[in-house]
């Protein structure tokens, strides 16, 4: 890599520098060239070259970054003082507050702190923007003594590591040189995992969330053997095979009866649907029954509900619903049973919506309900009524008493 030398510094035409005239110009030339013209071995070689370029120009930007924080320059460019670099650059360049924060601990810590190797690499092509973050972020709390000893294995190791696995050389130089400091690094990640579960508008359920190390291997090892392709045929991506192994895994969890009780019954999928859902699903797919209710995750669809039923247990209820407005002759409120079939024309399909609507939940803004008659789930008396009936009687007898 030659290195970095420019033959002029000295401001150009309207105060700006010549070589920040000369960059503008070269990009404005890149975007300008068709690629369609390019050798394929032209076009890669380029390709990899620009990388490097980029990542010198984004340690560049960070020198300058950590001279105007020193400098307290934030602002400057508009004749004003702005205390923090971080809020100038959120509103400056729109970044968000923790990237900001980052961009500027990092800019400190190559430029004003004890990573000089470090800096030097990352200007001169050598090393990634990534790979500067991860050595930053990790010996952000070892002395500076103890910096400067490890900071050339460190740079070493970047040049031949990508930045996921230039972390455990961070996360090992911490456990030798400071154990206590580790071990509040990793009781502060503990502290950080969380699952968060929301309902989008378009009726997915969105999950992030954070684990530690022993987790996250734990859940890779219980998905792993569910995640695989099916056959070779099988079309799904790996993100989609892992979202399906979560579910086939809850699935089998609930199914297994291993889980603890809650309310003194097992976990269990409960989904409200209609009886027109069931028996109708030519209707359904024509749109004249609504969606089952299964929470808060928003509907499932009715041939799902008949998926469900038929290896589920089933439990009557019988509901009644008051008359609203907007509901007249039509399903629970006006008591005409399921709504009309489709019919041409913007008046019976105003018709089919109102009455499809009456059929929702309360809750999603149907006709108010109140359950009638909630029915058995199974044909047959279970071990508890037989036991309670058999005290009754006066009929109990040891399981191991003979037959009179």
């Amino acid at each position: 890599m030659e290195p970095n030398t420019h033959s002029s510094v000295g401001p150009g035409a309207g105060g700006r520098s010549d070589w920040l005239v000369s960059l503008t110009a070269a990009v404005d030339a890149l975007d300008a060239e068709d690629l369609t013209g390019l050798p394929d071995a032209t076009l890669a070689e380029q390709l990899l070259e620009l990388r490097r370029l980029v990542d010198r120009l984004e340690g560049q930007w960070r020198q300058r970054l950590a001279a105007v924080d020193a400098r307290g320059a934030a602002g400057a460019e508009q004749g004003i003082q702005v205390g923090s670099t971080a809020a100038w650059l959120r509103r400056r360049l729109h970044v968000g507050a923790g990237a900001a924060a980052s961009l500027v601990r990092t800019a400190r810590a190559l430029f004003r702190g004890p990573l000089t190797a470090t800096a030097a690499a990352l200007t001169a092509g050598e090393i990634t923007t990534a790979h500067a973050a991860v050595v930053a972020h990790g010996t952000r709390d070892l002395p500076a003594q103890v910096v400067a000893e490890a900071e050339p294995v460190l740079v070493e190791a970047a040049g031949r590591l990508d930045p996921p696995r230039l972390r455990p050389v961070l996360d090992h130089l911490q456990q030798v040189t400071d154990p206590d400091g580790a071990d509040r690094e990793s009781e502060r990640r503990q502290q950080r995992r969380g699952l968060w579960l929301a309902p989008t508008w378009e009726g997915m359920v969105a999950l992030h969330g954070l684990l530690d190390p022993e987790g996250g291997h734990t859940l890779l090892a219980a998905l792993e053997p569910l995640a695989r392709p099916a056959d070779g045929q099988d079309g799904r991506s790996g993100d989609q095979r892992r979202a399906d192994a979560l579910v086939e895994l809850a699935r089998r969890n609930l199914e297994s009866g291993r889980l603890p009780q809650t309310g003194g019954v097992r976990p269990q999928l409960a989904v409200v649907v209609d009886l027109h859902s069931l028996l109708d699903p030519h209707g359904a797919m024509a749109g004249e029954v609504v969606a089952g209710e299964g929470g808060w995750a928003g509907p499932l669809a009715p041939e799902v509900c008949r998926r469900l039923a038929c290896d589920g247990a089933v439990t009557r209820v019988l509901v009644g619903r008051q008359p609203t407005h907007g509901h007249p002759g039509h399903g629970p409120a006006g008591g005409a049973g399921p709504p009309p079939r489709y019919r041409s024309g913007e008046q019976a399909v105003g018709e089919r919506l109102r009455a499809a609507m009456a059929w929702l939940p309360p809750v999603l803004g149907g006709a108010a309900s109140q359950p009638l008659e909630v029915g058995r789930t199974t044909r047959v008396v279970t071990p508890a009524q037989r036991t309670a009936l058999a005290v009754r009687d006066g009929v109990v007898c040891s399981p191991t008493a003979p037959d009179p």
